[in-house]
């Protein structure tokens, strides 16, 4: 009996070290894009600032995605999978350059490296056709849908203002909800290998926080201490600490939801959830320096946390459908406390409002939550 050389069916499988690796140099190039909405004018982040971080963000995050769902399916962790991975790195690497504000002035130069690697991302997933597995149709639908984005995507290089944005983020729509029908109707012959892309979400997640941590510091350099900043930087940690505390707890039911077949749904969910996690950073940095006025203060401390609690409820919204009230409730309480919060005079009242609300979630999920029986939408240990 001949066997398979996929990582999908090693035992107790977890992240190689070109995995780990390679998030480390998606965070760096997210690092990027997240230093956008780190520059103020005059008390304010201007309008193309907003709109240009979600423009630069989903593409780079649709690289990780695709690569991490196809190795979760089809990585051999073999010399080849090694040399083409480290090659898409070196390119993201390459094409963080054209990021941030130079993405105005550079856009061809950025498209044309993002096409790139979409199409040898698309090539990783026909040369699974040969593998000693049974998705080879799977493997190959997906490629030619990878390429069909980066079409939609690379014709952006021909538009101008705001259109060739419009045709960017439209190819990788297309990609996403094309992978969502297909994933939908192969669930049965092609699931994902669960407690691995479960695994690297976490992981990832684990590194956006740290990521966090390293914004603080850096906003402690050279600030001036007093009362204010303590405050800040002591609320700022505990926001994160909390959100580690609340993401990581109910972390092994991921692991074990039936329903978790396909993978789309944690994958996507994750994007609002990372981009959340980006934007408290952020406001973290901003309540130190005391560079932000309360208006635009006000407008990412909602959006940061709107996308957060989204990210983080969605699969469970949709996995437990018992608990979808208390779901619900235990988002609108803690987003409606930070909105108060933003009303009050500075961003470090501010801070402990949303430390509050997070708290106030932990509180709620505890008593909600943390006493029923989910037993029947998970796997047995």
């Amino acid at each position: 009996m001949k066997t398979s050389p996929l990582q999908y069916h090693v035992e107790n499988r977890h992240a190689t070290w070109l995995e780990l690796f390679f998030d480390l140099v998606f965070v760096a190039s997210i690092g990027i894009v997240t230093h956008n909405l780190a520059h103020t004018h005059d008390g304010h982040i201007e309008f193309k600032q907003f709109w240009l971080f979600p423009v630069e963000f989903i593409p780079v995050w649709w690289i990780w995605a695709t690569h991490t769902l196809y190795a979760n399916r089809f990585d051999t962790d073999s010399r080849q999978h090694r040399m083409i991975s480290l090659l898409i790195m070196f390119l993201l690497v390459t094409m963080s350059a054209f990021l941030g504000e130079a993405l105005f002035d550079h856009y061809d130069r950025f498209i044309i490296f993002y096409t790139g690697i979409r199409i040898i991302l698309a090539i990783l997933y026909f040369s699974s056709e040969n593998k000693l597995d049974d998705s080879s149709k799977f493997a190959i639908v997906i490629g030619w849908r990878t390429i069909a984005g980066a079409v939609i995507s690379g014709t952006s290089l021909f538009a101008e203002e705001p259109y060739r944005y419009v045709l960017l983020i439209g190819g990788i729509v297309f990609e996403m909800v094309i992978s969502s029908a297909i994933g939908t109707k192969l669930v049965d012959t092609d699931p994902i290998h669960r407690e691995h892309l479960v695994e690297r979400i976490g992981l990832l997640t684990i590194i956006l926080l740290g990521e966090s941590v390293i914004s603080l510091v850096n906003s402690l350099q050279g600030t001036s201490w007093n009362l204010e900043n303590t405050i800040a930087s002591a609320s700022g940690f505990l926001i994160i600490g909390t959100i580690w505390w609340i993401y990581f707890d109910n972390f092994d039911v991921l692991e074990r939801l039936k329903s978790l077949k396909h993978g789309f749904l944690l994958i996507y969910s994750h994007l609002l959830l990372a981009m959340g996690l980006v934007i408290l950073a952020n406001l973290i940095r901003h309540a130190i320096l005391s560079d932000l006025g309360m208006h635009d203060f006000r407008l990412l401390s909602i959006i940061g946390m709107v996308l957060f609690y989204l990210g983080l409820h969605t699969v469970f919204f949709e996995a437990l459908p018992t608990f979808r009230m208390n779901l619900i409730l235990n988002s609108v309480v803690p987003i409606g406390i930070t909105t108060v919060s933003t009303f009050l005079p500075t961003p470090t009242h501010a801070l402990l409002g949303m430390l509050f609300g997070l708290l106030v979630y932990s509180f709620m999920g505890l008593r909600l939550t943390g006493t029923k029986n989910i037993d029947c939408y998970l796997e047995t240990k």
